[in-house]
């Protein structure tokens, strides 16, 4: 539970500052709590916490009480990026290409390498006509190993298929799309 900020009334001393803050100084306003104070600047309540000592009661905080805002360390900019994506015959020689589609036999391996390993790759075909991803479908999965910048899944190609193909793959909570390819599959 997090109570508003509080005037002080008789009796009561607002903390002062902490003597150190790696970060801002703020004034709690009226109506503020720890979480709305901490959602104001993108950090945790737990965060301004630790930045705050002279809070012993994190039900409490007055208003006028200048409190320590921590500075986040700036999160790792996630450099994982698709540098092909490959559409293969089972003997690994490359489709050909007619009129910007790749012509699909009924089986194909499916290839996108990375500028590092990965650990999962999601492959998904979405219908031609569609704006967004919502008609997309799964179509392989691959947990590549991690010591490649290789996936690879054979897909049993539907009669008919008409779309664009891309991939997602992920290292930790860094993911990267690839390009979509258009594709063709013509009916039997």
């Amino acid at each position: 539970m997090f109570t508003r900020a509080k005037h002080p009334i008789k009796g009561d001393e607002i903390p002062r500052p902490p003597k150190r803050c790696n970060g801002q100084l703020y004034s709690v306003r009226p109506t503020h709590t720890l979480f709305s104070i901490a959602r104001k600047f993108g950090v945790t309540v737990e965060e301004i916490l630790d930045a705050n000592p002279q809070i012993v009661n994190r039900d409490i905080i007055f208003v006028g009480q200048v409190i320590c805002i921590p500075t986040r360390a700036p999160k790792p900019i996630c450099d994982l990026r698709v540098l092909t994506l490959r559409f293969l015959t089972e003997d690994g020689q490359p489709l050909p290409v007619v009129g910007g589609a790749v012509q699909l036999n009924d089986r194909v391996i499916v290839r996108p390498t990375f500028n590092r390993p990965v650990s999962r790759v999601f492959f998904f075909l979405e219908p031609t006509g569609t704006e967004t991803c919502e008609l997309a479908s799964l179509i392989g999965i691959d947990c590549p190993s991690a010591v490649t910048g290789v996936a690879e899944i054979l897909w049993q190609v539907p009669p008919g298929t008409l779309g664009r193909v891309f991939v997602v793959a992920c290292i930790n909570s860094c993911c990267a799309k690839s390009d979509e390819v258009l594709v063709v599959r013509n009916s039997l």
